[in-house]
């Protein structure tokens, strides 16, 4: 289990495994704590008995982490550095240098860049199989390499790393390696950040993009995370609202694509043509709803359908966070729901009925050169991909809310306890971890 949204600190402590292995289980669970209005608040003086440290000269942003639990390490990815530490005591095993050479840098200064900015910074941390996967921003030069899991200074590959990693460190960026070899990566594509895009490489399926400078598609994107569920690939974030009505605002956001999808023929050509997205609710219920709008976080708990969210309020407001949870079934249902179009800038969002209420990415059968592709309709797929139901998380209320704080980072861990009952343990990280 690990979470998303993990900020980039100086230090590394190891309060996401610990608290999510052996904190929740050592002590003693109450079910009053459990049901009672105000949730314990657990002081960072106690946390710090179950915690670990780690640090290295020269190392920060500490940013990146994937767990190897058939070896026992954790992987984590800093500012000009990798780390392969113990599981079990964040000790160091070995550690590598990565950073940009000197022509490398200098060219990144001569743009405007600052030295800090002209470093690597790690944004990518993939594990798969025997092999670790890693992007870094290279001093606004994106590179990816394939390295031994086992010795991480071994480079069994390097590849380009645009579309993979972002450019600038300070823009939020996420991706995942599919069971079949394929990278799903979110992020932004050209050096002045102006083109975000969902994208898909490697592997045996062809390259696709989001639709390249349509605000309608994604607007200023914030990305949090993408998951590999069933037939789909799903990409949570957020990003400033379009068909909003009410002024400027910024909505969280799932939006989903087919894993086979292929892209178009004369239309959408390598541009997907089963991307869709809709809004995540996550609300104080009332006549007057509170809105937690900025989602921040995700865990999905795949024994349960379920993704856990982090959301907060504007950091222009008063600060306050929410955990809400939603159903995988109710996130289907929303993108089985009826489209939000606007015909042109000066007419309303309207709902449009779906032509495929229940599209499971089913393929054309027909033989020729279209046949591989998806049986949705690329015109439709043009124009219709904001859904007009909202995705209503899996209680009235959320699970859990903090006000005077916005945290960052979730984890999710399942602990049994008397009578065989199952309490849900949801560890929430501030900003500085």
């Amino acid at each position: 289990m690990w979470c998303t949204g993990l900020g980039a600190v100086t230090t590394f402590s190891l309060m996401v495994a610990l608290c999510c292995s052996q904190f929740v289980s050592q002590p003693e669970i109450k079910t009053e704590d459990c049901t009672r209005k105000e949730h314990p608040i657990v002081p960072y003086r106690v946390l710090r008995l179950w915690m670990s440290e780690f640090s290295h000269s020269g190392a920060k942003d500490f940013s990146q982490l994937a767990v190897d639990l058939n070896r026992g390490q954790l992987i984590v990815g800093a500012r000009n550095f990798l780390f392969r530490l113990h599981l079990t005591n964040i000790s160091l095993i070995q550690a590598a240098e990565w950073a940009p050479d000197e022509d490398t840098k200098l060219s990144c200064q001569s743009k405007g860049k600052t030295e800090d900015e002209c470093q690597n910074y790690v944004r990518v941390l993939l594990t798969s199989g025997s092999t670790l996967f890693t992007c870094g921003t290279n001093a606004f030069t994106p590179v990816c390499m394939t390295r031994q899991i086992s010795n991480i200074s071994e480079v069994l590959d390097s590849i380009n790393g645009v579309a993979r990693c972002p450019y600038d460190p300070r823009h939020n960026s996420t991706a995942m390696i599919t069971a079949r070899g394929e990278l799903y990566a979110a992020t932004v594509i050209d050096f002045s950040g102006r083109d975000p895009v969902l994208y898909r490489s490697l592997g045996n399926m062809p390259p696709l993009r989001s639709a390249q400078y349509n605000s309608k598609w994604l607007n200023e994107p914030n990305f949090v995370s993408v998951y590999e569920i069933g037939r789909f690939a799903y990409f949570f974030f957020r990003e400033t609202a379009v068909g909003n009505d009410c002024g400027k605002m910024v909505f969280s956001r799932v939006a989903r694509v087919c894993k086979n999808d292929v892209g178009g023929r004369f239309l959408l050509e390598d541009t997907w043509t089963t991307f869709m997205k809709a809004r995540l609710n996550c609300s104080r219920s009332g006549e007057i709803p509170f809105y937690f709008n900025e989602l921040q976080s995700t865990f999905h708990l795949p024994e349960q359908d379920l993704i856990y969210g982090i959301f907060t309020t504007n950091v222009n407001s008063l600060s306050a966070s929410a955990i809400c949870a939603f159903n995988l079934s109710s996130i289907t249902t929303a993108f089985n729901g009826p489209f939000r179009f606007q015909e042109n800038p000066r007419t309303a969002w309207q709902p449009t009925p779906n032509p495929i209420p229940n599209f499971q990415c089913g393929t054309l059968d027909e033989a020729g050169p279209g046949q591989n592709l998806t049986e949705r309709s690329l015109q439709d797929a043009q124009r219709l991909f904001l859904m007009n139901d909202v995705v209503q998380p899996i209680t009235v209320n959320p699970l859990l809310t903090q006000d005077t704080v916005r945290l960052s980072c979730l984890c999710v861990d399942v602990v049994q306890g008397a009578g065989d009952r199952l309490y849900y343990v949801i560890p929430g990280f501030g900003p500085r971890g």
